[in-house]
Order: C-alpha cells, then structure tokens, then sequence
C-alpha cells in the first residue's frame, strides 16, 4: 500500500502518557492503532517486542507523569523520545478558532496518526493567536482539531464525530466510545453554534474545556 501512495517518507506516530500509580495510559488501544496503521502501509512491526521495551523504559521513570513519544518508520526502525509532565494542572480553556478552508475527508492521512502533519501545521500556523484550531470537511462537518478530537455538549449528551468525517481515531476516544461516555455523531459547523459545551481530548491532556473564538 505504501508504494500507491506517492507520498514523502513518513513515519508512524504515537505518544503515551504514563503515571507513576497507573502505568501507561490506553495502552492496548495505541498498540492496537499502531499495528492498523503499519499493517494498512505496510510497515513491519513486532507489537511484543514493542510493549516490552515500553514496559522496561519505565524503570528509569520518577515518581511524575511522562509522555514517551515513538516513531515507527517503513524499515521497522523505532526511535523513542521521553518527556517529563510537568505536575501543573491547567484549567484554563482553550481558544478554539475554526479553520478557514476544509479538510478532504478522502486524504488517507487524516485516519492515521504519522509524522506527515502538514494538514495540522498550517491550519495552526494561520491562527498563531489561538491554542488551537477547530477542521471540518468539504460537506461542512466538523472533524477533530490540530492536537486532538473533540467532544461538544448538546443538551447534556456528548457527541464525537465518526471517524469517516475525516479525522484521527483517538485512543482515548476509543477508549471514552468503549466504555459508553460518549457517542458518534455527525455534527456540522452551523449545529456546533447551539452548542452547551466543547471539549478537546487526547490521551496525554485527556479533557480540556475549549471556547469558540472568531478570528
């Protein structure tokens, strides 16, 4: 598959919250996107060998959150990045502008979390006032934004948009869609105005509250 693409040189991302008392965070469901991803671009993996050398990195941790970053290339070649957390809990929301122009649900990077970002990097770069930005698509559905997918309150119902939106399936949404706390529904950009909440969500940040801004 990798081959149709005529595609740069990418790699296949993933980034995993670790906390001292719980371990890795949603830890099944990236290993599980990851193999989806290196199985549909063919890119060798071994999830074992992967989940123990995840495992064994931790005995090196503190007692403080981590994020470790991982990037699979075409060859199978893993390289890891470790980043502390800072123990800060922000409460601030997030400004939330929406992108000027649509995403095309039908570009297959969207699906897939790799390091080809450039969708991602210049919506955020057009809005640098903002912390992030909200996407939609060419039939005026909104999609996730540039760090992560999003949830938006109707009248006490939590609402996600199906991935066949055009959007990332997140491992915490996965994982909030699995154990019922939140449902899949096509939202359009003119219903988002009824809105009685939005919230951003990712694995590393889990729930952030966000505002919808004009530019």
């Amino acid at each position: 598959m990798k081959n149709q693409l005529n595609q740069p040189n990418f790699s296949l991302l993933e980034t995993i919250l670790w906390q001292p008392n719980d371990g890795y965070f949603v830890l099944d469901h990236h290993l599980k996107r990851l193999q989806s991803s290196a199985i549909y671009f063919d890119f060798p993996v071994n999830i074992n060998s992967l989940k123990t050398q995840l495992e064994q990195s931790t005995q090196s941790f503190l007692n403080q959150a981590y994020k470790i970053r991982f990037l699979l290339n075409s060859h199978g070649n893993m390289t890891y990045q470790i980043m502390a957390l800072s123990s800060t809990n922000h409460q601030e929301f997030v400004k939330l502008s929406i992108c000027h122009t649509p995403v095309d649900s039908s570009n297959i990077f969207l699906y897939h979390k790799t390091s080809n970002r450039q969708i991602y990097e210049i919506a955020k770069a057009t809005f640098p006032d903002f912390d992030d930005v909200l996407l939609w698509n060419e039939r005026g559905e909104i999609t996730e934004t540039c760090v992560g997918n999003i949830v938006v309150n109707f009248h006490g119902k939590l609402l996600t948009p199906p991935v066949k939106c055009g959007l990332l399936p997140g491992t915490f949404r996965a994982d909030l869609l699995e154990k019922g706390k939140i449902r899949e529904e096509v939202i359009t950009v003119e219903q988002l105005k009824s809105n009685n909440g939005i919230y951003i969500i990712n694995s590393v940040r889990k729930w952030r509250e966000a505002i919808l801004i004009s530019d």
